[in-house]
């Protein structure tokens, strides 16, 4: 007894330092992805302010997410939010002057794109997100993509227009040779991401790749169902999703 007691006197110590390792190890492993969504860039100065939520207040009060200390823009002046599918500005002042998007002065809300200019008081700040697009550009885009009778669906890439048609009910995407849909950035893994059908529709899913896979400007961590007019980026890479 005495022999199995020293024993376990040296082996719990050990064993209990095992496991916290393992216990840190996983929760550095497994820790949320900290992103930025987008940001604004001051047209006067070149500052930028980074937007890491869903939803960012705006004004002269300390209290804001963006704090803009100048005398024409009131306390809490607007809010930027992520809205489903679109980024929305939303003017939350009660002055006059209010807030504009590409020089014309909003009621309420309205639907923001990539590198739109939202006025706030009469700080000009450019809005950058790739992701950032209104469904009636969406639906223009769409309408110069070529039909192609072979093919499931589309991938267009934001950037180029250039339309990457699926031609397979399971899609391989990554930088490696044996993809089906190479996409040639560091920032994209050899084995990305999966496009395929299910009996309810397309799906998506991240292969545990280095920069991870968002649907919507959301990191996935599990397959999820994809939809007409969506958006699927892979590492910086971002396109619009078509079903046929």
């Amino acid at each position: 007894m005495v022999y199995i007691i020293s024993v376990l006197r040296f082996v719990a110590p050990i064993a209990a330092l095992i496991i916290l390792s393992t216990c840190i190890i996983s929760l550095f492993r497994n820790r949320p992805r900290v992103h930025k969504l987008a940001k604004l860039v001051n047209e006067n100065d070149g500052e930028i302010s980074e937007i890491t939520h869903w939803e960012t207040s705006i004004g002269k009060s300390k209290a804001n997410d963006i704090v803009l200390p100048f005398a024409t823009v009131g306390r809490f002046h607007a809010v930027i939010a992520k809205k489903r599918k679109d980024w929305v500005v939303t003017d939350t002042s009660a002055r006059t002057i209010g807030v504009l998007v590409n020089g014309e002065k909003i009621n309420g809300s309205r639907v923001i794109e990539n590198e739109d200019i939202i006025t706030i008081g009469n700080i000009p700040m450019k809005f950058i997100c790739d992701e950032a697009m209104s469904s009636s550009t969406k639906k223009e885009i769409r309408n110069k993509v070529q039909n192609s009778g072979i093919a499931y669906g589309v991938l267009v890439d934001i950037k180029t227009r250039r339309p990457v048609y699926l031609k397979k009910q399971d899609v391989l995407i990554g930088r490696g040779n044996d993809a089906d849909i190479q996409i040639m950035s560091q920032t994209v893994s050899s084995h990305h991401a999966r496009i395929y059908q299910t009996t309810k529709g397309w799906a998506i899913a991240d292969l545990d790749s280095h920069n991870g896979t968002k649907l919507n400007g959301r990191y996935i961590n599990e397959p999820q169902l994809i939809f007409d007019e969506d958006m699927l980026t892979f590492g910086d890479k971002v396109f619009i999703f078509y079903e046929k």
